[in-house]
């Protein structure tokens, strides 16, 4: 499950010598949906990341000096059997098992193991991509032919399409599919929603992607196709129209990544993997989990979130998610007219979701604050805090967490207000990525 675009290229560039793992866009991961097994909340913190994968209720994150983190359900030890150490290039999930490539071209895979899965994977040295999908395994060659493995009961093994001409590979529940060098599709293994006998015929198609009972596609020309089980609108909720540059199949749920680095996502609800994709910006891939999604940004700036609540009154806004210049002000579009009023900040990519009563959303226990100082009492017009002036902001803009706020974290920030003795109010959210 997932797409693989990014990381198929950026593994085939790093391991031909013409891109190190240092070089390709590196962010901070981002996740929402389901969190049962700790998807969500456990993400690992900090940037340095280039690539993520999701599995059924664990994921794993590939970072730039080629570690890995893996986080999620770990029955199967799919978490702590992680390979330490650095000298990956990509990484990929299957639903209990995962997959990593290293720097020489080889193949190390981990999990759950009845099908043999990570004990069948291949030796060698001329790997340049591997994808997971429920059960079973695939790996593409340095020659365009395509390795498989794993459990066969749909001949997702023993019908994978012999020969070279292939330059990418995606694995569903029991299906997989391959991309030609031609731009067709090959598909095989489960067809009991025409997962396979739907796939689109011709030319002009840059990357694939499987969710469970369904598959994407997505044409030169940035539109997308899906096909295969529609129940939760995964194939007839598909977006419209050009200007798409990725596409990630979840579990029942899909996922695409826009030119302009935002996210739209559609498909199964149920766990809000729809509905929670981030707002914003600066995202550079994504991958579709179980119930749950996962993106990598850049500079993820002015994503807003507790916006559902009508008692969360206030649109907040930063000017800038880039230090350099010397000023962040956080602007507040609706004030609190001679109440006092000073912002909060906490560091961290979760958040609480509103109750129905005017609530501060950050996250957990990070939650900090500047010094009563950096707020005022506001007047009529627009109100805002320069974040990194120490006039505003004693101390030079370092809230009482997390250190400096220019670490290259996700800081997320609400405005507290209060008019004399009456209960605390809070406004709408607004987090960023600042460096």
């Amino acid at each position: 499950m997932g797409g693989m675009q990014f990381a198929r290229s950026a593994a085939i560039l790093a391991l031909a010598g013409l891109l190190a793992p240092s070089l390709i866009a590196q962010g901070s991961v981002v996740s929402w949906g389901y969190d049962g097994y700790g998807q969500v909340s456990n993400t690992p913190p900090g940037t340095g990341f280039v690539q993520v994968a999701g599995g059924r209720h664990h994921s794993l994150a590939l970072h730039q000096d080629g570690s890995i983190a893996s986080w999620g359900w770990d029955f199967y030890d799919q978490v702590t059997d992680t390979p330490p150490g650095t000298g990956f290039v990509a990484v990929a999930a299957g639903w209990h098992h995962s997959l990593a490539l290293r720097a020489d071209k080889s193949i190390v895979s981990w999990g759950r193991n009845p099908d043999k899965q990570p004990s069948n994977t291949p030796s060698g040295n001329w790997f340049i991509q591997v994808a997971g999908g429920e059960y079973h395994s695939l790996a593409l060659r340095v020659d365009g032919s395509i390795a498989s493995w794993g459990r066969d009961f749909d001949n997702q093994v023993t019908d994978t399409p012999t020969g070279p001409g292939f330059i990418e590979v995606a694995g569903g529940q029991a299906h997989s599919l391959a991309l030609r060098a031609d731009g067709s599709i090959a598909s095989w293994g489960r067809d009991n929603f025409k997962q396979v006998t739907d796939t689109p015929s011709g030319t002009g198609f840059v990357q694939v992607s499987g969710g469970a009972l369904h598959s994407l596609a997505l044409r030169s020309d940035g539109s997308i196709i899906s096909w295969g089980w529609d129940k939760y609108g995964q194939v007839s909720n598909t977006p419209p129209g050009p200007g798409f540059l990725q596409v990630a199949g979840g579990f029942w749920h899909s996922l695409a990544l826009r030119t302009d680095g935002s996210i739209v996502s559609w498909g199964r609800d149920l766990e809000a993997q729809v509905t929670d994709s981030p707002d914003g910006t600066g995202f550079v891939q994504l991958t579709g989990g179980g119930h749950n999604s996962h993106a990598i940004s850049v500079m993820a700036c002015n994503v807003v979130f507790c916006d559902t609540d009508a008692n969360n009154i206030g649109d907040v806004t930063l000017s800038t998610c880039d230090c350099s210049g010397g000023s962040i002000t956080l602007d507040l579009s609706t004030p609190f007219t001679n109440q006092f009023t000073y912002p909060l900040v906490g560091l961290g990519t979760t958040a609480v979701s509103p109750t129905g009563v005017s609530e501060l959303c950050l996250a957990g226990s990070t939650v900090g604050r500047y010094s009563k100082d950096a707020g005022a009492i506001s007047a009529s017009g627009t109100f805002g805090v320069d974040l990194l002036n120490a006039v505003s902001a004693p101390g030079g803009g370092v809230p009482t967490i997390g250190g400096s706020l220019c670490n290259g974290n996700t800081w997320r920030f609400q405005y507290w207000h209060r008019d004399g003795m009456n209960s605390s109010r809070f406004s709408k959210g607004i987090s960023g990525l600042i460096n």
